[in-house]
C-alpha cells in the first residue's frame, strides 16, 4: 500500500462504524453481531496478551510487579490499556482516532478508571510522563514506517532510564499476502486521478505494513535501549517480532 494513504482516517471511520472488528478481525466482533459475551471476550484476550508481556519483561530484565506510569500505544477501546492500567498509579492510552478514544473513554467512565487518560499522539502523552513501561502491540503494522519509524523514537523517548519496553513490529509476510504493486506511466497517473477523484473511495481499510527490522533495532539503540529480546510472530501470514528491552540508566563520567 501506498505510503501516503491517509491511515489516520481509516481509522477514525472504523471506530465509528466497526470498532471491536477493526481490532480484532474476527467475526465474533463485527458492530452488527457483537453481543455482550464477544465484547466481553474482547477485554479478556487484552489481559491475557498483557500478562504475557509482562512475565516476558520480568523474565528478561527482572521488570517490577507494578509500575508507576505506564503508556498504551495505538489503545483504541482499551482493550490492552485497561489490564495494563491496573499495574499503575497512572496510565495514558495514545490512539490517533478520536472516534475510538470517544468509546474508550465511555468505558473508563463505566468502570470509574480516573487514573488513565486519553490523548490522540505521544507528544500530548509527554506531559504525563516519563513512563515506566511503553507498551504497542499489533498497532505499528497499519502505520507507514517512515511515519513509524519517528512514532518509535517519540515512544523511546518517553520511557524513564531503566524503563520498560515492550514493542510489536511486523517485518515480512507470506507469498500470497504480498501485494502487487502495478506499473508503468499510464497506470500510475490513472491512480493518482482515481485517488483525486474519488479521495474517500476506500475509507476504513485496513493496511498492512512491514518494518525493516534492522532500522528499528538502530533506532532503539541509539536512542538508549542498546539491549533487546525478539520473539516472533505470526498472525494468519504476517510475520514479525516482539521487542522486549529496558532503557539504559546513563551514568556521568567520574
Amino acid at each position: 500500500m501506498g505510503s501516503q494513504r491517509d491511515t489516520d482516517a481509516d481509522w477514525n471511520h472504523l471506530g465509528k462504524t466497526d470498532p471491536f472488528w477493526a481490532v480484532i478481525t474476527d467475526e465474533r466482533f463485527r458492530a452488527e453481531q457483537i453481543d455482550d459475551a464477544a465484547r466481553e471476550a474482547f477485554y479478556a484476550s487484552g489481559q491475557t496478551n498483557i500478562r504475557q508481556f509482562h512475565v516476558a519483561l520480568q523474565r528478561y530484565f527482572a521488570a517490577p510487579d507494578r509500575f508507576e506510569a505506564c503508556l498504551d500505544f495505538g489503545s483504541g477501546l482499551g482493550r490492552l490499556l485497561f489490564p495494563i492500567a491496573s499495574m499503575a498509579d497512572r496510565a495514558v492510552g495514545v490512539d490517533v482516532a478520536q472516534s475510538m478514544r470517544d468509546l474508550c473513554q465511555q468505558r473508563l467512565n463505566e468502570l470509574d478508571q480516573a487514573h488513565v487518560r486519553l490523548v490522540a499522539n505521544p507528544i500530548e502523552a509527554a506531559a504525563f510522563g516519563p513512563f515506566d513501561w511503553v507498551n504497542s502491540y499489533i498497532v505499528l503494522q497499519h502505520i507507514p514506517p517512515v511515519r513509524g519509524l519517528e512514532l518509535i523514537a517519540q515512544l523511546v523517548t518517553s520511557l524513564k532510564p531503566s524503563g520498560f519496553l515492550s514493542l510489536h513490529v511486523t517485518t515480512f509476510r507470506e507469498p500470497h499476502l504480498s501485494h502487487r504493486e502495478t506499473t508503468g506511466a499510464l497506470r500510475a497517473l490513472l491512480r493518482q486521478i482515481r485517488s483525486r477523484l474519488f479521495p474517500n473511495r476506500d475509507l476504513g481499510q485496513i493496511t498492512m505494513y512491514d518494518y525493516d527490522l534492522g532500522q528499528v533495532l538502530e533506532l532503539l539503540t541509539r536512542n538508549g535501549c542498546p539491549r533487546f529480546v525478539l520473539e516472533h510472530t505470526n498472525h494468519g501470514g504476517h510475520h514479525g517480532y516482539m521487542i522486549y528491552a529496558q532503557k539504559q540508566v546513563v551514568t556521568s563520567p567520574p
